[in-house]
């Protein structure tokens, strides 16, 4: 399923159900002009542009919960180290084989050599798996392709905007390749988990739960044992939907640097938790609202 819809407000039309090769062969990109001024390119990907998620959800609603599985892996290729022409190039002879959509996004021109990469998956994957799978891409098969992958990849209900025309971007650069076959789901997580076993992921430490395993499984801890110290922890990793999430990011902050947990370490914890944020914020938004807080609890110049 097709569900389309805009960043906010964050409600997605009824799906389509359509292969998404099929779905890009169709859709007709709208032509705008982006602006240099940085509030109004914001203005126009999070309020004007239409974006997807492929997959299933139980409501229209967009947000993690509701998002029951992926048929799709879609990247954001940022911070490229390639030539445009190099960068298609070389993706064209890692996924011929396969079907695949390659398009510049809003940013191409603007930031440089922005991409994004669709990858139809031959079937269905849940959160744990699709994260996995993503890092894996990232790290593993887009080595060379780009310096450092973009963590907001892995946020299991994140929307990605669909292609635009612009004053950088033309019609003969949106890319759909029919290969043979779908990309192989299962396969490829067998790759993923193995290199998740012989390399460390680099996003902080976080190490993804292992494939067919559940960790609803374990029972709760005991009562006694939870406190405002176990509730801050988990807000690590309980998200958090647009509207209140600098003030997650201050709170989780001022929490565990009020616990003495080293600073270089608060640091990383926030930004492993603004990557489970429904719309994950820039690391600038993020970097500046910690070093806000820090300065506050530990007096700092």
């Amino acid at each position: 399923m097709i569900y389309i819809g805009t960043v906010m407000p964050s409600i997605m039309e009824p799906p389509k159900n359509i292969p998404i090769i099929d779905f890009f062969e169709q859709y007709k990109p709208k032509k705008i002009i982006v602006p240099g001024d940085a509030e109004e390119q914001k203005k126009i990907k999070t309020q004007e542009l239409n974006g997807i998620i492929c997959g299933e959800m139980k409501a229209l609603i967009r947000k993690n919960e509701n998002l029951l599985s992926r048929d799709c892996v879609l990247l954001d290729l940022d911070d490229v180290i390639l030539s445009e022409g190099a960068l298609v190039e070389t993706i064209k002879q890692k996924f011929n084989k396969f079907d695949y959509v390659l398009y510049p996004t809003v940013s191409h021109g603007v930031k440089g050599v922005r991409y994004r990469l669709v990858i139809p998956l031959s079937e269905s994957i849940e959160e744990q798996e699709y994260k996995l799978l993503v890092r894996f891409l990232s790290n593993r098969l887009l080595e060379g392709v780009i310096h450092k992958a973009d963590q907001s990849n892995t946020t299991w209900s994140q929307i990605q905007l669909l292609p635009v025309l612009t004053q950088f971007v033309t019609k003969d650069q949106i890319i759909i390749s029919k290969g043979e076959e779908l990309f192989p789901a299962q396969e490829a997580l067998k790759g993923a988990e193995q290199w998740a076993k012989d390399h460390k992921t680099d996003d902080g430490g976080v190490r993804t739960v292992p494939l067919n395993r559940n960790a609803n499984q374990f029972k709760k801890g005991a009562s006694r044992y939870r406190n405002t110290t176990t509730e801050l922890f988990e807000s690590i990793v309980n998200g958090c939907e647009e509207g209140n999430r600098n003030n997650r990011i201050a709170q989780i902050t001022g929490g565990l640097l009020a616990r003495a947990v080293d600073v270089a370490v608060v640091l990383e914890l926030v930004k492993v938790a603004n990557r489970y944020f429904t719309e994950p914020l820039s690391d600038k938004e993020v970097e500046a609202t910690f070093f806000s807080i820090a300065k506050k609890e530990l007096g700092a110049s």
